[in-house]
């Protein structure tokens, strides 16, 4: 565990979560063709949304990070899972071959941090998904965060019964269950936390198994994209990127703070989500 340099709040600390999609250090690398304009794009848009702590998906490696967030005015914390070999051909561009992706942190310079062991079991022991990053903000009323990026393929009910899809389904079901042990011992420690990232699921829709197995009735979690459907992609009206949290002392989370950011230029067809939390 690593924690980092002491850090007095002054304002709230805007947290959000981005799946960056395909993120290479190379712009002509894997899936994403992005020329140096695209990567100013990025940093400008982390600028103008005014964040101090990104949860980041489909990020290659720390130099990939780098071209988003500048290592003079950020720490990177990225999942430790084993770089991929790309033999993946990406469904983007045929012929091309996905790279390693990792969930990880962009933490603003200044803020003090603990880095936690991964979340190694997101990966259910197969080379290409995701191990969880884990990091806890420090002041007297820490935060835990968790970056996650579940596996795709059962986004809804609707392939829920189709049966082409059970092993997707099945493996997502069990990553929730991983996510469920990993609440729970938030809740028996008392902390407060969220999980944020891309879910692949439409947690949001009525009666969804995925939201039911992550909440609990003894203490409610706030899915914050329950609000209303997402504007960032034309042809998708719902959110599978999401925030939850449990908030149990219920004075960190800052109440209507939620928003969903601008889609920048055609990619990455993910946008940020964040909310702001006021920590002591």
């Amino acid at each position: 565990m690593v924690v980092l340099c002491s850090w007095s709040v002054a304002e709230p600390l805007r947290i959000a979560a981005w799946n960056l999609e395909h993120l290479n250090a190379n712009g002509s690398e894997g899936c994403i063709d992005r020329a140096a304009a695209d990567y100013e794009l990025l940093k400008r848009s982390v600028r103008k949304q005014d964040f101090d702590v990104v949860a980041f998906q489909e990020v290659k490696d720390l130099a990939a990070a780098e071209k988003v967030f500048s290592p003079t005015e950020w720490n990177l914390e990225l999942s430790n899972r084993p770089q991929q070999k790309p033999t993946l051909e990406c469904i983007e561009a045929p012929g091309r071959f996905r790279q390693h992706i990792a969930t990880g942190f962009a933490i603003r310079k200044g803020i003090d941090y603990e880095r936690h062991d991964d979340v190694e079991e997101l990966g259910l022991g197969q080379d290409f998904h995701r191990w969880g990053t884990d990091i806890s903000i420090k002041s007297d009323s820490s935060l835990r965060l968790l970056s996650v990026h579940l596996v795709p393929g059962c986004w809804s009910d609707t392939e829920d019964e189709d049966e082409a899809k059970d092993t997707e389904c099945e493996n997502l079901r069990t990553q929730f269950e991983i996510l469920v042990e990993w609440r729970d011992a938030r809740l028996d420690a008392n902390e407060s936390f969220a999980i944020l990232g891309d879910f692949n699921r439409r947690l949001a829709l009525p009666k969804d198994w995925g939201w039911t197995m992550l909440n609990t009735k003894d203490q409610q979690l706030e899915l914050l994209t329950s609000a209303g459907g997402s504007k960032c992609h034309p042809l998708f009206s719902e959110f599978i990127d999401h925030i939850v949290v449990g908030d149990f002392n219920g004075s960190l989370l800052i109440k209507n703070s939620f928003r969903e950011g601008p889609r920048i230029a055609d990619h990455p067809d993910h946008c940020a989500v964040s909310a702001d939390f006021e920590l002591q």
